[in-house]
């Protein structure tokens, strides 16, 4: 596979790329992001399409731009610079939400750039800058969700439902907890 169709690969998943057969650091930075987030399996992270890579390209395209079992790519994209993260543990727990959910699950927010996330009031450090936060419609509550032990951060909405679930660095069985509105 050539830069061009590396380039073409990642942009039909969803990166904003320009094809333009020059592989360079936006297109290093895309399949590293890649990488980092395909979920069937692991990959190397370090930018470089090597034979592992450009075959989870191909898994990933034939799964109409699948990055897990139930979750494509796009559906992290920053809706600031339409850049994709995400990081695999955390696709990987989204997949055990949406089966304990029953059904399908909308990402309200993925990965934020830092201008985007900026624009919205996010957090300094807001783990959605980093591809391992998504913002949730609310279908569990905190107790539900608690004794899942799947992610490591949770926000609560007021009507006690959880609309934020993050994959920060710790243990799921003792997740950080806070309250929006409250």
């Amino acid at each position: 596979m050539n830069a061009a169709e590396l380039q073409t690969s990642l942009a039909r998943i969803g990166w904003p790329l320009t094809v333009d057969g020059r592989a360079g650091p936006q297109t290093a930075a895309a399949v590293r992001d890649f990488q980092a987030g395909y979920a069937f399996r692991a990959l190397t992270v370090d930018g470089r399409a090597g034979p592992q890579t450009y075959a989870a390209l191909a898994e990933c395209t034939e799964r109409a731009g699948r990055c897990s079992a139930y979750f494509r790519f796009a559906e992290f994209a920053s809706k600031g610079n339409g850049w994709i993260k995400v990081s695999r543990v955390h696709a990987y727990r989204l997949d055990r939400y949406r089966e304990a959910v029953g059904g399908p699950v909308a990402i309200v927010s993925g990965y934020r750039d830092p201008v985007h996330n900026r624009k919205v009031g996010g957090a300094r450090s807001s783990r959605h800058m980093a591809g391992d936060a998504c913002d949730l419609p609310g279908a569990l509550t905190l107790a539900q969700l608690r004794r899942l032990a799947l992610f490591t951060g949770l926000g609560v909405s007021s009507s006690g439902l959880v609309v934020h679930a993050d994959s920060r660095p710790g243990d799921p069985a003792h997740p950080t907890i806070w309250h929006y509105g409250a």
